[in-house]
């Protein structure tokens, strides 16, 4: 009769143990990131920032209350990323992990925002593009939507809105000059409505320099 009892209790310990053991899914091998926030909310755009020990990582993001695996995703081994092309005065839901290679990937960690009402009155300029580079200048030309003046902020590969160079204009054309040689740049524009303040930013245009 003991020896009944020590295995059924031998048994319920193990299955105590496995169930324990199932219930953790986190991957040991692969650090969480920490600290995810919002730098730049703008009104089709955000920039985000986090912390971590890894240094790949994905971010899935999509209208709050997507489903995990429909949103858009994107990989990145900076701790910043700008996401654009998205809708005004609407919520998001960002879903941020590290991407361990072939250990897998760590939990998420999530971060909601909505973004702020577009400017009705001032045109974001639109087809962003690169006419001309060489080893320290970049020509850009963009569409006008409707607008008279413009703001170029550009800055290294990676930068955060707002601590970069800033330039205004008047045409939709640009030289950007002065830079260095082999340097990938990452270049923004907007239109500048006086009274009616600025459009929002065009999407990213990253550039490298000639050798």
């Amino acid at each position: 009769m003991a020896k009944m009892k020590n295995s059924v209790l031998i048994f319920i310990l193990l299955f105590a143990f496995n169930s324990c053991k199932n219930d953790d899914d986190s991957n040991s091998n692969c650090e969480d990131p920490i600290g995810l926030i919002t730098q730049i909310i703008g009104s089709n755009s955000v920039t985000i920032a986090w912390s971590g020990s890894e240094t790949s990582w994905e971010i899935e993001y999509g209208v709050v209350g997507f489903e995990l695996g429909t949103g858009t995703v994107t990989q990145t081994s900076q701790r910043q990323l700008l996401i654009s092309g998205l809708t005004s005065n609407t919520q998001y839901e960002i879903h941020l992990r590290s991407n361990c290679g072939s250990d897998g990937f760590s939990d998420y960690i999530v971060l909601d925002f909505i973004t702020l009402s577009g400017n009705l009155n001032c045109n974001t300029p639109s087809n962003l593009s690169l006419i001309g580079v060489t080893s320290n200048f970049i020509n850009i030309a963009w569409s006008e939507n409707g607008e008279t003046a413009w703001q170029i902020e550009f800055g290294l590969s990676g930068f955060e809105l707002g601590t970069g160079t800033v330039l205004s204009t008047s045409q939709n054309f640009f030289d950007i000059t002065g830079l260095t040689p082999s340097t990938t740049y990452e270049i923004y524009v907007r239109a500048n409505c006086g009274s009616d303040g600025f459009s929002g930013y065009t999407d990213a245009l990253v550039v490298t320099t000639d050798p």
